[in-house]
């Protein structure tokens, strides 16, 4: 079975992570967006460490140092990135509050296992950190742990972030006032009026209730939120292969979001950024990604409907 759906199903129970925004954050902790930001951090940490020499490295010539330090990074990063998705995964349905603490206590356990593996990287090359004692190396790796795991964790709190206002942003409402207490639609996109035509297999996986005209997208976790003129529904596909079933109908406009060309009204702005409005009175929002494709496939599609041509 691909599909549930029901037209009287409301929006809010459709969408999974409304209420919950950090349900899915351990995803975004092992997203290729984050990795590539901890490789920029560890690089950092290794550059740092390689000129400052700590923990008895002065001794070592720099080519060991670097080989000393990457040795241990990337035996520990994995470990403590590991742990830090674990503890998303396993609070997940907490608040945001509850979750940073979880995270604070990870930090420490991942300390320790940040020691023992500085111990024995230590006996390949120095033999030094006993002479330190294990209090001094743990609350270094300690500071070294927290303030990498700090930084990851901002980096997946403005992806939830923005993908929470993504959501809300999708929401129905009155339009945004202008100075004169006017809406202020930007560049109206023409629409035929006509539902689209085409023999696409992603219609086919729609209930008869919500009909084929679809108006937007949205993606839901493993499921795609489907909005059409007659109802929504959900249905079992990734959003990929959702997109590339419907064709040129419509396009991507955000990362969680895809609209039919034929059911935009136009643009407006809120909060300094762009929104397309749609038939059913939807605010979508375009993220930078897509605006400049977004923009020409739009002129595209009014040139298709109203072929007649201007005159200045």
């Amino acid at each position: 079975m691909d599909h549930t759906c029901s037209p009287s199903v409301r929006d809010d129970n459709l969408s999974g992570v409304k209420g919950q925004p950090w349900q899915f954050a351990y995803r975004e902790a092992l997203s290729p967006y984050v990795f590539a930001r901890i490789l920029i951090v560890i690089g950092l940490y290794m550059g740092a460490y390689v000129a400052i020499c700590p923990l008895g490295t002065t001794d070592l010539p720099w080519i060991q140092r670097l080989a000393y330090f990457t040795l241990g990074s990337s035996l520990v990063a994995p470990l403590c990135h590991s742990g830090y998705a674990v503890t998303l995964y396993l609070v997940r349905f907490r608040t945001p509050g509850c979750i940073a603490a979880a995270v604070v206590a990870q930090v420490f356990v991942a300390a320790s296992t940040a020691t023992a593996t500085a111990y024995g990287v230590d006996s390949l090359f120095l033999s030094e950190l006993p002479a330190y004692g294990f209090a001094t190396v743990y609350v270094f790796m300690t500071l070294s742990v927290a303030l990498c795991s700090a930084v990851v964790h901002y980096l997946v709190s403005q992806r939830v972030k923005n993908e929470a206002g993504g959501r809300a942003a999708a929401e129905p409402g009155p339009p945004a006032p202008s100075a004169g207490g006017a809406a202020a639609p930007v560049a109206p996109v023409a629409r035929s009026g006509v539902a689209p035509t085409t023999s696409s297999k992603f219609l086919h996986r729609l209930p008869r209730e919500v009909g084929r005209d679809i108006v937007w997208l949205r993606m839901n976790d493993h499921y795609v939120d489907v909005f059409t003129t007659s109802g929504q529904c959900a249905v079992l596909i990734r959003f990929a292969d959702a997109i590339a079933e419907l064709g040129d109908i419509g396009g991507r406009v955000h990362r969680s979001h895809w609209v039919a060309w034929s059911h935009v009204e136009g643009w407006e702005r809120r909060s300094q950024r762009p929104r397309l409005r749609l038939t059913d009175g939807r605010l979508v929002p375009v993220s930078r990604t897509y605006l400049h494709d977004v923009r020409a496939a739009l002129e595209r599609h009014r040139a298709d409907a109203d072929p007649t041509p201007r005159t200045t």
